[in-house]
């Protein structure tokens, strides 16, 4: 975990303004470049070779690099590198990112297998090359103005803002925040501010961008490997630290199984922290099961409690962190863990669901398409008002993850947001970084992996980056390895769940041993806000969703959000469209929008 910031010209007043709004992500050190025609600083979270050798700014020969992330295959890139003849005076990723990319260009990134946004510099060929990691984990942000020839870049928003004669909101950002509760526009919510996409690499030089999709995955479409033994060396890569580690444990398949590879791969001395919500018995139930596994391993557990005034106190602050609204209320629990985590780097089960098919709706689209063998009126394109009955003539993927998306299960977007633009299944296929290329059939593992392609990385990654960034923390993310993507979300929908049906059952049938204790009906990383919001919440919420916390009355309805809260005041009614109605007026309030 690393902050990075760089622009293409000389302004050390500047360079030092941003890094200083970056210096969470790497207080360790702090390093610049500086010349005419290329300015970088680096904030570093010593991980790997902390020793000052490995500091960045990194120079090699014609080469300025200043990179964010971990490679967790440079011990085997790095023995090739040696016999090839090159000679290395570090113990670090780093400098086999810098000298990788001397030997074979911009091929190497495809080399790598990691978390990762890297900025280099050819003194030479006056070029600056940004990319970042196929799926999406590391954040890096761009803008260029070409009247006045400035391209500027950053791991954060905020520091970028500091360039910006006027600063405007994005509108395509809240059609999108409207729909699915996240921004999947490469545009930030800040007018001409973008998102270095995931694979995605960017070369400016001479006053100009080329932006080309240089990354991509490599499926397989049938089981090849040895799962068990697969996940576990895949997983035992990403364990490389120097520092001291730790885990977010919950009683479900996904982290235990993490855990259960720690614990094998001798990785004795690991703290574990686990989260439960005061006053709520169903959404603690997680922290009881993992209470007992660390118990039966005897493994100490820390307990992290989330209290309803957690909400009114840090809901400002986390919005300010992830520079954007955040509509999932789980942000508050990241917020509140990582103020209790004293280790660097913090491992955490995400994407094991979206993998390995954990969700209801990957089971109901599964039992759709099995049930669609025996429809012989599928392809005639029926049309019903009734949304069960109409996914059984849903012909692509895009409508099929439509018709299940956030845009489905808020009731009252359309009366709350003014001018609200329902984004169908042609507008939603123009956002996508990936997968237009892929089949659009309604396969349930292209379902998934538009998932992947949206709300992991525009929610899951960006969030949870961000957030323990803020507390200088590296979050790893071992089941959104490139490789376990590529081996297993493609895997044949039969194989995914078994001839019962059985959710995870590739995760399962291979680690019964290891998953032995995790509780049957997993409720994931959630909160009980909705419960809250009824009683200790409420005023907290009223008082926020009106014009006297903050007039933007031409974007949001605020009688119709009063009519929503004492809806659910008395009968459970829309609880997370409240959520990200609040999270959205105090991003507007936040930066006068």
């Amino acid at each position: 975990m690393c902050g990075i910031n760089g622009f293409n010209f000389k302004d050390e007043n500047l360079l030092k303004k941003m890094s200083a709004i970056t210096y969470s992500r790497g207080p360790d050190n702090e390093g610049f470049f500086l010349s005419d025609e290329y300015s970088v600083s680096h904030n570093r979270l010593s991980i790997i070779d902390p020793e000052e050798r490995s500091n960045q700014p990194f120079i090699y020969k014609n080469l300025i690099l200043s990179f964010n992330g971990e490679i967790y295959n440079y011990m085997d890139l790095k023995d090739q590198m040696i016999q090839k003849g090159y000679k290395f005076k570090t113990n670090s990723d780093t400098e086999l990112v810098v000298k990788l990319y001397f030997e074979y260009g911009e091929d190497s990134f495809k080399l790598l297998s990691g978390i990762f946004a890297i900025s280099i510099f050819d003194k030479i060929k006056k070029k600056i090359i940004l990319i970042r990691d196929i799926v999406g984990v590391k954040p890096l942000y761009y803008y260029f103005n070409i009247q006045e020839k400035k391209f500027i870049f950053s791991s954060l928003i905020k520091p970028i803002l500091l360039s910006l004669k006027n600063k405007n909101l994005n509108h395509n950002s809240l059609i999108s925040y409207s729909n699915f509760n996240r921004n999947d526009y490469s545009e930030t919510y800040f007018k001409d501010i973008f998102k270095v996409n995931p694979g995605e690499l960017i070369i400016f030089q001479q006053n100009n961008i080329l932006k080309k999709k240089f990354l991509n995955f490599e499926f397989q479409n049938e089981k090849k490997y040895n799962i068990a033994q697969d996940i576990e060396n895949i997983f035992s890569k990403q364990f490389v630290s120097d520092v001291p580690i730790a885990l977010s444990l919950s009683g479900g398949v996904d982290s235990n199984l993490i855990f259960s590879t720690l614990l094998k791969s001798k990785k004795s001395k690991f703290n574990v922290y686990s989260v439960y919500f005061e006053g709520s018995e169903k959404y603690s139930a997680d922290f009881k099961a993992a209470k007992t596994i660390c118990k039966h391993n005897n493994i100490n557990i820390n307990p992290v409690v989330i209290k309803p005034k957690d909400f009114i106190d840090y809901s400002e602050k986390v919005v300010d962190i992830v520079e954007e609204p955040v509509g999932n209320t789980n942000s508050i629990a990241n917020y509140i863990l990582s103020k209790n985590v004293s280790e660097k780097v913090l491992f955490s089960g995400d994407g094991g669901d979206e993998i390995f098919s954990g969700y209801d709706r990957y089971k109901s689209i599964h039992l759709i398409n099995l049930c669609n063998f025996l429809n012989p009126l599928k392809h005639l394109g029926l049309n019903f008002k009734n949304r069960n009955l109409k996914r059984f003539f849903i012909n692509n993927s895009r409508e099929m993850f439509l018709s299940f998306s956030e845009q489905n299960l808020f009731k009252s977007q359309s009366k709350v947001y003014k001018n609200f633009q329902f984004i169908d299944d042609k507008q939603f296929n123009k956002n996508l970084n990936h997968s237009s290329d892929l089949d659009p059939k309604t396969k349930l593992s292209y379902v998934m992996y538009h998932d992947l392609d949206t709300w992991i990385q525009n929610d899951v990654l960006l969030r949870n980056d961000k957030i323990y960034a803020n507390s200088s923390i590296e979050l790893r993310v071992p089941f959104l390895d490139q490789k376990i993507i590529e081996n297993y979300l493609m895997i044949n929908d039969y194989e995914k769940y078994g001839f019962f049906l059985k959710y995870k059952n590739l995760i399962i049938k291979n680690f019964k041993e290891e998953l032995k204790l995790t509780i049957n009906q997993k409720l994931g990383f959630n909160t009980p806000f909705a419960s809250y919001l009824r009683n200790e919440l409420f005023d907290f919420a009223k008082n926020i969703l009106s014009k006297e916390y903050y007039n933007s009355s031409s974007l949001i309805d605020f009688n119709e959000c009063s009519n929503l809260l004492n809806k659910h005041k008395h009968k459970y009614f829309d609880p997370y469209l409240i959520w990200n109605l609040v999270s959205l007026q105090i991003f507007l309030r936040k930066f006068r929008f």
